[in-house]
């Protein structure tokens, strides 16, 4: 009976230590920070997962509306999955922050900071027009477009003739980033004295001043 009564009292020993040792369980969140950044006008939301561990039960809440989480709460471990949702948010940083309190009234808060940037690429041209005169049918012009971005985030351009006219030739269509489009003005074939005018469109997606359009002329005209 002694012999019993001692391993009764073990056990229940070795249960009051463990159940001990789980109460003291601190608060742990990880990460602590959260930074993202999206592409402006995307529609994707970017995620991240928080890893949470402590005693008990644990809420989470925001006061960004462009965080999402789910679950919102859970037991003693649990992974909170963050969604920084794009959508109508302006150009530029975004803070926010997720607070992570266990359910106790007198339990621990761990706070994370979330910062979201939503990039926009903002497309420049070096000119918004092109002007040459020509006196006779076989003079040839050459000419440079620069490309640039005076935003932030990926530029993706391509360059085309509105019109498609045969006398304004393209030397790139396509480029990312900073570029230049040779341009080439040719009066062959212009045997009319006239002005003939056509448009360089340089189309860059979701970027600021997308299109942008370079007019240009070329004056056919008799020597004087």
């Amino acid at each position: 009976m002694l012999l019993a009564g001692v391993l009764i009292n073990g056990c229940q020993i070795s249960k009051l230590l463990t159940a001990a040792t789980e109460e003291n369980v601190p608060l742990a969140v990880n990460p602590t920070q959260v930074r993202d950044s999206a592409l402006m006008g995307s529609s994707a939301p970017r995620v991240a997962n928080l890893n949470v561990s402590n005693s008990g039960g644990w809420a989470a809440t925001t006061g960004s509306d462009w965080i999402r989480m789910n679950p919102s709460s859970g037991g003693a471990r649990g992974t909170v999955r963050l969604s920084l949702d794009p959508k109508d948010l302006a150009p530029g940083w975004h803070e926010g922050e997720v607070m992570v309190k266990q359910k106790s009234s007198d339990g621990d808060s761990v706070t994370i900071d979330v910062s979201f940037l939503i990039l926009q690429p903002i497309l420049s041209v070096s000119t918004t027009s092109l002007k040459y005169t020509a006196y006779d049918d076989h003079t040839v012009f050459h000419d440079t477009v620069k490309v640039a971005n005076k935003g932030n985030g990926p530029l993706v351009w391509t360059a085309r003739i509105a019109r498609g006219s045969d006398w304004i030739s393209l030397g790139a269509t396509a480029g990312d980033g900073a570029g230049e489009i040779p341009v080439r003005i040719s009066s062959k074939g212009l045997i009319f004295f006239a002005t003939y005018r056509d448009t360089i469109i340089v189309d860059a997606e979701g970027a600021k001043n997308s299109p942008a359009r370079i007019a240009v002329q070329i004056r056919r005209r008799k020597d004087d």
